[in-house]
């Protein structure tokens, strides 16, 4: 059994092995620091957008289970934004009545400040996680009792005064706001605009789907089953170019293909292959926009290999053709 890592080991072996081979990259507005080989790999990257908003990007593959142990969150902790692409975790906080699994294809908001937690990664999985921090003596229009009574779609809704938590699934568009997030190659003061911009669209995104009311899954549908399904659309996303038929997709998340097909529109609204169409159509929106591709190496790009065929599914999702969306 793996041995447990807790935050003061990581600290005291940075504090006693500091080098560059742990800091890949400092500057006012960024800083990186790769996960020393003996605790696993990856890196954990964090973005001072603005004041009082902060971007966390963290790909990690743990050595050891690891524990974070907060004695007391802080009275002026800032509303959290979080969103898991792979791996999971365990939060268990004293404000919560049970232990609450953060898993890969859900996103969470919450602001839990004096409260203790404790927070659990096990070992040998990949864990991917973005999360956005938004103090809120700088964004006061985030009025927390205000969005809990208007919230008719909290999953996982928890709310006392000052207290709020609440889960979702993550939507195609979301997607599409994390992997541009994840992959700007901005630099300066430019990147930072950016990305502060894609950061509240995020988060409107998160508000949206927590008003907005939404049908209940089928109660025949296990947690595990949708945790399955949430699976196979990472798979999805992660091979859009190449994606699997849906029998093979459903037997690399170990369950059948009627129940996953189903499953899936239960779930996201839409079916297995509709959805990969729409983070396809999304993507070449976004390279378009971009000015940095035209129409043919954007239909490339998104796994069509006639431009004549992107081009006519273009028109069709967004009924305007793709070079209305070129600068």
């Amino acid at each position: 059994m793996p041995k447990t890592l807790t935050n003061a080991d990581i600290i005291a072996f940075l504090q006693n092995n500091s080098d560059a081979s742990t800091l890949l990259n400092t500057d006012q507005d960024e800083q990186c620091i790769a996960l020393p080989a003996q605790f696993g790999s990856g890196y954990i990257r964090r973005h001072l957008l603005q004041p009082g908003l902060i971007l966390d990007i963290a790909d990690v593959e743990l050595n050891y289970n690891h524990v974070n142990r907060i004695q007391l969150h802080s009275p002026q902790m800032p509303l959290t934004a979080s969103f898991y692409l792979s791996g999971q975790a365990v939060v268990t906080n004293e404000a919560l009545p049970t232990p609450q699994t953060e898993r890969a294809g859900n996103n969470y908001l919450y602001h839990l400040p004096q409260t203790a937690e404790i927070e659990e990664y096990h070992a040998n999985q990949r864990i991917c996680c973005l999360k956005l921090y938004f103090n809120l003596d700088h964004f006061p229009q985030l009025n927390l009792q205000q969005l809990a009574t208007q919230s008719s779609n909290l999953s996982t809704p928890i709310y006392t005064p000052r207290k709020l938590y609440c889960e979702n699934p993550t939507t195609p568009r979301m997607h599409l706001v994390l992997e541009q997030l994840a992959t700007c190659s901005l630099q300066g003061i430019a990147r930072n605009i950016y990305l502060a911009g894609k950061a509240l669209e995020l988060l409107g995104l998160q508000l949206e789907a927590i008003i907005t009311p939404q049908a209940s899954l089928p109660a025949c549908l296990h947690p595990t089953d949708v945790e399955q399904i949430h699976k196979a659309r990472y798979i999805l996303i992660q091979n859009y170019l190449n994606p699997p038929s849906l029998m093979e997709l459903a037997r690399q998340v170990g369950i059948n293909d009627r129940k996953l097909k189903q499953g899936f529109r239960d779930v996201f609204g839409t079916s297995v292959f509709n959805y990969l169409y729409q983070y396809r159509m999304d993507k070449a929106r976004q390279l378009l926009t971009s000015g940095q591709w035209n129409v043919t190496e954007t239909a490339h790009a998104v796994g069509y290999a006639s431009r004549t065929a992107f081009v006519a599914a273009f028109t069709k999702q967004f009924k305007v053709s793709p070079n209305t969306y070129r600068p």
